[in-house]
């Protein structure tokens, strides 16, 4: 951990937890830490998506980026949008690629489904471009791709009865994203297409979902062809220095879960103008502050320069990060101070009431029977390789654990090379599986 980054932090503690002092706006006396934490965490996104390029706008009144649709048309591939609700009642959009430019045949009906991780959307598997993207390239070999979005993402924030400003609504981690949203999308997308089984791809915290799904409800194993894992997060046996210093700096603010409840901050990562702006004016290209971008992606995901595709990162940071819950984070944060892979830990009376015993549910991955094939990173700093060699130790059907040596945790997406590297992998995983079926 360098000087800097220690003393960035620890201004950032004093500013947020230390500071009272009020200013006087329009004869109104503001909180200076209100307005800090407003900042960092907007209610409002102000962002507008549309459907054609030219209808892309960065001003300081209008921002505007691509939708779903518009990310994949303007490669000439179609799209469709779907809707499916929770048992809980989150209503949830799913979306499905169902033609390519490339690909003339007739489809084969394989079922492809991705899921994305923490504050991605969708978009993430559609962001670099045809040819590149695995979403296009399975289109392309006349798969049925579906993509799946979580609660609470930009895509998801609507709901039967709540509001994204209630903090009801925010209620929710990984857990529930597990046993609610993604069986909800698997169920919806079978029933649709009249499939029993699919394939699914995850990348970080969409694996740590899956795995939450086939643990706790063993009967979706069947219905899962060939689970492929790029850089899962699960078992936190170990985390990184910056990973590690940020979890003692939460442990030495007091009253930290306090000053964000009092603050109404309950959503974190949400898609911006701010965020989107900033992205597109000081991660550019030719840009003297890129360099920051580039050291920031680093930091906390891991170097590996011959790879990071910089010209992308605008389009990337126009779309992520999408938003979720404060409690995601929060119950990530506890899994990697107990070292457990558990369900959130709400004390002693709240998990009464969840889980009618004391103490959190613990995830039992041996019940995980579907056939699981793992990618992950040597230079991955949020799913370290003992992480990964641990999840590989207790999973009872992994046909696949493959390193690539110098991958970091995003490169599973953004790298330049990815499509050659890893996803050429899996399309033949998919089709060896398929061709013994």
């Amino acid at each position: 951990m360098t000087m800097g980054m220690k003393f960035a932090s620890f201004v950032f503690m004093l500013t947020v937890v230390l500071l009272e002092p009020k200013l006087n706006v329009h004869g109104q006396s503001i909180s200076i830490r209100k307005m800090i934490l407003n900042f960092i965490f907007p209610k409002d996104s102000d962002v507008v998506r549309v459907r054609k390029p030219e209808d892309i706008k960065t001003t300081m009144n209008n921002v505007t980026t691509l939708d779903f649709f518009g990310l994949v048309e303007k490669y000439g591939y179609t799209a469709e949008e779907h809707y499916v609700t929770t048992e809980d009642g989150y209503h949830l959009v799913i979306h499905r690629i169902t033609g390519s430019p490339l690909f003339k045949g007739q489809q084969t009906g394989k079922v492809v489904f991705l899921q994305t991780g923490l504050f991605g959307t969708s978009d993430c598997w559609v962001l670099i471009g045809a040819g590149k993207d695995l979403a296009f390239l399975l289109a392309d070999k006349g798969y049925d791709v579906w993509l799946g979005n979580a609660r609470g993402s930009s895509y998801c924030r609507s709901h039967v009865k709540l509001s994204p400003r209630n903090k009801e609504f925010w209620q929710f981690s990984f857990h529930e994203m597990g046993t609610r949203d993604l069986p909800a999308m698997i169920d919806y997308v079978l029933d649709y297409t009249k499939q029993k089984s699919l394939h699914f791809v995850g990348i970080s915290m969409g694996n740590t979902v899956l795995f939450v799904l086939l643990s706790m409800k063993p009967e979706y194993n069947a219905k899962i062809k060939l689970a492929v894992c790029l850089a899962p997060a699960a078992f936190y046996t170990e985390v990184s220095p910056l990973v590690q210093y940020t979890i003692n700096m939460i442990r030495s603010i007091r009253n930290f879960q306090e000053i964000l409840d009092f603050n109404e901050i309950y959503e974190v990562g949400s898609l911006t103008s701010t965020n989107i702006m900033m992205g597109r004016t000081l991660c550019a290209d030719n840009t003297i502050t890129q360099a920051v971008c580039v050291a920031s992606v680093f930091l906390f995901s891991g170097a590996n320069p011959s790879q990071l595709n910089t010209t992308a990162f605008p389009e990337i940071l126009s779309n992520y990060p999408a938003g979720s819950s404060r409690q995601t984070l929060v119950h990530y944060y506890q899994n990697m101070v107990t070292k457990k892979f558990q369900a959130y830990d709400y004390g002693y009376i709240g998990n009464y009431k969840h889980y009618k015993q004391a103490t959190p549910i613990t995830y039992d991955v041996k019940k995980i029977t579907a056939p699981v094939a793992i990618f992950y990173g040597g230079n991955d700093l949020l799913a370290l390789k003992s992480t990964i060699f641990e999840l590989y130790k207790r999973l009872p059907n992994v046909v696949l654990l493959e390193e690539q040596k110098s991958f970091t945790h995003l490169d599973f997406i953004i790298a330049i090379d990815v499509n050659t590297l890893v996803y050429s992998r899996v399309i033949e995983l998919f089709q060896e599986f398929d061709n013994k079926a």
